[in-house]
């Protein structure tokens, strides 16, 4: 059943809305200064709490940005997480109009990375880096001036020469292992910055001489991303200055939920996101 509770202010039952997965506690020194991914009581839904996969869940009204006709339920879902988190490393990268930007790993963050470094931040060049071929096409496709597959090129070298020798400003990596962020800091140029949002299950090790203190580079962590993103998104999408129509490769019935995990591993279904509808 839906419903909203009795102190809710300007939501009704049967609004479209999105979900900011993020339960903050909307009191502490982070909720008022709106950096909630750092709130004192975090909780994400689906991980913390109930909800990844439910029928209904429950959520605070701060957690809610309204979400408008023009734009389809299943590109709303993914502006739940893989586009603001993209969003969000570029922002905390800060990437200024004209900077040469790195992407490591164009699946499904990373592919959005791209566009938004093209088409809103105004890069020089976006150089997308990835095993597969067909995510390299993809990013051609929404902005990337150059592509690198790391199984017959040298991404550093590649970067080195469409910039004659300065290297990238910005390098994210969406990948999150040791062999990639070793490639990554590679492509870092004297003053540039390297955002890490991959997630992996092993310590990175780095010399900080020839990193860090050589370069004068900046190593950024990227955790999450933040509700008034999700309604800078929103506008965005809806003046169509952002395009996620081929962001939704997939879309499979809540109770196939297992299906759409299929997908996301069989690599031949060439998937970038699958989503589950009710």
């Amino acid at each position: 059943m839906a419903k909203t509770g009795r102190k809710v202010k300007g939501l009704r039952v049967g609004d479209r809305v999105l979900v900011h997965y993020i339960v903050s506690c909307g009191r502490c020194a982070y909720c008022n200064a709106n950096q909630e991914n750092y709130c004192v009581k975090y909780q994400m839904v689906g991980k913390d709490v109930d909800g990844g996969f439910a029928e209904y869940v429950r959520v605070p009204a701060r957690s809610i940005v309204k979400l408008p006709e023009s734009i389809p339920f299943d590109q709303g879902a993914i502006m739940g997480c893989a586009v603001p988190t993209a969003f969000h490393a570029l922002k905390r990268a800060k990437v200024r109009p004209g900077d040469t930007v790195v992407v490591f790993g164009v699946g499904g963050l990373g592919i959005h990375a791209v566009q938004l470094a093209t088409r809103i931040f105004r890069a020089g060049a976006v150089v997308a880096v990835d095993l597969a071929d067909w995510k390299l096409k993809q990013a051609k496709q929404v902005g990337a001036k150059e592509t690198v597959n790391p199984l017959t090129q040298d991404a550093a070298n590649v970067v080195h020469k469409i910039t004659d020798g300065k290297l990238a400003d910005v390098v994210l990596d969406f990948v999150g292992v040791n062999q990639t962020i070793g490639q990554a800091i590679d492509c870092v140029g004297k003053g540039g910055r390297f955002a890490l949002v991959g997630i992996g299950a092993k310590s990175m090790q780095i010399s900080p001489y020839t990193t860090i203190i050589g370069k004068e580079m900046e190593i950024i962590g990227v955790d999450d991303h933040l509700e008034t993103e999700l309604v800078q998104l929103v506008r965005l999408v809806r003046s169509r200055k952002l395009d996620l129509s081929r962001s939704v490769t997939h879309r499979v019935r809540l109770e196939d939920i297992n299906t759409g995990f299929r997908i996301l591993e069989d690599i031949s279904e060439n998937p970038i996101r699958v989503v589950a509808l009710t």
